[in-house]
């Protein structure tokens, strides 16, 4: 691959932001990532932020998931030991609620997981 603004050089890297081919003169190393210089710097620079506050914004849904898990499954206890005390009243449709809120409980705790890399 060639250099996009210098024809006869060879490419060693490509921009990060528009994907053309570099040569040493016209790369710039921003950080994580080469820009063309003067052109795409600041392109560049702001796709490392928005990857950087992806990965947070991604660690912190694994924990929200927990804790929905965590909530799921205490409401399902409720419910099934609530049907199970008061089984020949209402207490018949508790417990299936109950085992749904366990359920919903695990496929959120899977989840987390998953988004943990586990």
């Amino acid at each position: 691959m060639r250099c996009f603004y210098h024809r006869d050089v060879e490419a060693v890297a490509t921009c990060k932001s528009c994907g053309r081919g570099l040569c040493p003169d016209c790369a710039h190393d921003v950080g994580n990532g080469l820009a063309c210089v003067n052109r795409c710097e600041a392109e560049v620079l702001a796709l490392n932020r928005i990857i950087a506050r992806n990965k947070t914004a991604y660690e912190k849904t694994s924990g929200a998931y927990n804790r929905t898990a965590l909530f799921y499954a205490a409401v399902g206890a409720v419910f099934f030991a609530g049907g199970l005390a008061n089984w020949r009243g209402f207490g018949w449709v508790l417990v299936p609620a109950g085992v749904i809120f366990f359920l919903s409980a695990y496929v959120h705790y899977s989840t987390g997981r998953r988004f943990r890399g586990e």
